[in-house]
Formats: structure tokens, sequence, C-alpha cells
């Protein structure tokens, strides 16, 4: 095998190890491993149709969650929680989903999700719709949108819908749906 050829095996190891090390799977999973008469490498989750000079490779499981000291584990830093399991900071409210469907030539209606994944209230929540036309990019509609409930205590969700019809959303108009609370 060439220097390249190594190198380049070498690599292709560390890119299926950090797959693998990313994996969410819970249980052990079975990769091959082979070089085809061309001298490529290839991995694969099914064995290859020949089977001469095939490595099979068992992955372990993904390690658990390492515990805190006060029994929380590790998660994304909106899951993390307090003593008292309430989440920390001020109010923070975030975007779960959005849909934008046309309903005509002119007309949309936008509906969307959101959450507070701080740990206290937001007050007033409220969306702002900004379009700009698909021609020059230029700004040519912006619509406030109450969130329901308007009030969200932390971890809570709230949801917005509004039917909007205008000129600008003639096209493939760029639409942007920014936050507000208090």
């Amino acid at each position: 095998m060439t220097r390249r050829g190594r190198s380049t095996s070498h690599c292709v190891w560390l890119v299926a190890g950090a797959i693998a090390a990313g994996s969410t799977l819970a249980a052990a999973q079975t990769f091959y491993k082979w070089t085809d008469e061309r001298g490529t490498v290839h991995f694969s989750d099914a064995p290859p149709p020949q089977s001469n000079g095939v490595e099979v490779r068992n992955l372990p499981p993904p390690p658990a969650a390492p515990a805190k000291a006060d029994g929380v584990t590790e998660g994304k830093p909106e899951d993390s929680a307090t003593d008292a399991g309430r989440k920390e900071g001020p109010a923070r409210v975030v975007i779960l989903s959005r849909r934008s469907p046309r309903t005509g030539p002119t007309t949309m209606h936008i509906e969307g999700k959101v959450k507070n994944v701080g740990g206290e209230a937001a007050q007033n929540v409220s969306v702002t719709i900004n379009v700009a036309d698909s021609g020059q990019g230029n700004p040519c509609l912006s619509q406030d949108v109450t969130v329901t409930p308007a009030n969200l205590p932390p971890g809570q969700s709230g949801d917005f819908k509004v039917d909007l019809e205008s000129p600008c959303l003639n096209g493939e108009p760029s639409l942007d749906v920014a936050l507000a609370w208090d």
C-alpha cells in the first residue's frame, strides 16, 4: 500500500470512528470494511456481494450520559435544571417549528410553536413576521402576531398563527420570523 493509501485509510477510519462516536444507537452495531479491485476502501452496514478480504467490526454501544453531582444528567443547555427543578437564567424563548403554506398567489398562512427554555417567565410574547419582496429583496411587509398564551412560564410552549395578504407575497418572497418578549 502506498503512503497516500495508508493516509487515506487512516482518515477513513478516523471519520468512521467519529461517526460511530456520535451515534445514538442503544446497542452495538456491526459494520464491514473492504477494498475493491481499484483500491478504494469501503465501509458499510451490510457485507459486500463478494466476501474476500472483508473486515467485520463491531462498534460498542455509546456510553451513558454522566451524572452530575446533584444527580442531574448532562443534556442540552435548555434541559439543565437547578436543584429546585427550575430552569436557570432569564426568560429565553425559541422557535420550535414554523410553517408557511401559500394559500393564494398573494396570500400565506403562517403558523408556528415557541417555547420558553429560560428560567423566568416570558411576558407579552409575540413574533414579528418580516417579508422582503422576491425581486429586489426590499422590505415590504412587517406584521406583529401575539403568541397564545402571551405569557409563558419556564418550560411552557405557545402557538402563533396569522393569514397574510399582500402584493409583496407574490412570487418567492423572503420570510423572517423574529421573537420578542418582556
